[in-house]
């Protein structure tokens, strides 16, 4: 069996952009893996640079990132824009939020532009695609909801007694002081 090496640098850019993507999550919400981004940098190049082309399976996950590469830029662009204008974590951002939700709306106009090129069937397997993941996180979110309804509040704990303080600063003190002698 004949194994193309384009073939094989598709798929070796494709699980080290995920493996990328997957480090950069790691980590503190404000201070993620270093290594993350350029893990999935590399990974998108090896997906998308070739001396060779790939065969055909490959060949479509290429296509398919390159048509998708200037909407999800565009979207990946505006929604960081605008969860970092919002007033979640901080005050509101009015320039960032406007910005990103700019961005936002072209990554539509640009997604809906390139959908008359495609075909019947290929809509359908979209949206029958996208129904299907609605329809998954709609059922998680229930699921969680029942379970987070179903399952008792735990009564307020009482704070620690003066005994119970010195137990745990002693239990503390002998473990840091071990600590320094190693």
């Amino acid at each position: 069996m004949y194994v193309s090496l384009a073939a094989v640098q598709v798929w070796g850019g494709f699980c080290l952009a995920a493996i990328g993507f997957a480090m950069h999550r790691t980590g503190p919400a404000f201070r993620r893996h270093p290594v993350g981004a350029p893990v999935a940098v590399l990974g998108l190049a090896l997906i998308l640079l070739h001396t060779k082309q790939p065969p055909e399976p490959e060949l479509l996950l290429m296509e398919t990132a390159m048509d998708a590469g200037p909407w999800l830029a565009s979207a990946v662009l505006g929604t960081t824009l605008v969860l970092s204008g919002a007033p979640t974590y901080s005050d509101r951002k009015p320039l960032p939020l406007f910005v990103g939700w700019v961005f936002v709306f072209s990554a539509w106009y640009l997604m809906l532009a390139i959908i008359p090129k495609l075909t019947m069937v290929e809509i359908l397997s979209w949206v029958s695609s996208i129904l299907g993941v609605v329809l998954a996180i709609t059922v998680f979110a229930l699921s969680v909801r029942f379970t987070e309804r179903r399952t008792p509040t735990e009564p307020e704990t009482e704070p620690l007694s003066e005994k119970e303080r010195k137990y745990i600063g002693s239990v503390l003190r002998r473990h840091l002081e071990a600590s320094d002698e190693s």
